[in-house]
């Protein structure tokens, strides 16, 4: 069933905000106070171009609440489902309005700011210095090469992945650390149950990497030193 909109009319994402400006714009008339007058005027300038997915590509994803992906059920991990979630609503992203979006007031990215400046601090201080003098074998090249780091965020975790320079830019091996601060299916049903199980601690360190190459490296200890000397937890996919 479509949902209706201002006056009857139907809601779609992309003239949802537009309608709600002009009916405010329409309610209001000349008794308006000339500021609200002024903030309306803008607002109905760029309505047309705020439609779902730009307002969520604008507040969403870069907020500590958003996720890519997420349960269908609480701790449920049988049945993923792909999708934008809000975890401060509980609830999946496609059931929200625009403006229910856009009027959010629980904006903020401060604990992805401090999972970035953890996930910074391990590269640079630990995985750095550890790895200095150890040698990534390439199989594909036939080579080894000095180990070197890049690091990616998303909401809710960074990953850091192993791998060489080269000079198209960055080779990436398959070994990758993540930092997760909370559960996220993006990483497989069975890689989520497990991860529960193993969460006592906020955030955990979560090791994706072959039992071979890890054995090649000799890395566990060094991963182990790191999750002790920075209280996390460790699990190994």
């Amino acid at each position: 069933m479509q949902e209706l909109g201002i006056e009857g009319q139907p809601m779609d994402n992309k003239n949802e905000i537009l309608i709600a400006v002009r009916d405010a714009r329409r309610i209001l008339g000349d008794c308006a106070d000339f500021r609200v007058a002024e903030v309306l005027a803008i607002l109905e300038g760029i309505a047309p171009f705020l439609d779902k997915e730009v307002v969520i590509g604008l507040k969403c994803k870069g907020c500590d609440n958003y996720a890519s992906s997420s349960f269908p059920l609480s701790k449920e991990f049988c049945v993923v489902e792909n999708s934008a979630h809000c975890h401060a609503k509980d609830v999946s992203l496609k059931n929200l309005t625009a403006i229910k979006l856009a009027g959010c007031p629980q904006y903020s990215c401060a604990a992805q700011e401090e999972l970035v400046n953890l996930g910074r601090a391990i590269m640079e201080e630990d995985l750095r210095p550890a790895f200095n003098e150890r040698k990534l074998y390439d199989r594909s090249k036939f080579a080894s090469y000095s180990v070197a780091f890049r690091m990616l965020s998303n909401p809710g975790n960074v990953c850091i992945e192993f791998g060489h320079k080269t000079d198209e830019g960055f080779a990436c091996s398959d070994i990758k650390l993540c930092v997760v601060r909370r559960l996220d299916p993006g990483f497989g049903a069975e890689a989520s149950k497990k991860i529960s199980e193993a969460m006592s601690t906020c955030p955990i360190l979560v090791v994706k990497a072959s039992l071979h190459t890890r054995r090649q490296l000799d890395i566990d200890y060094v991963l182990e030193w790191i999750a002790k000397k920075r209280k996390m937890d460790i699990v190994y996919l």
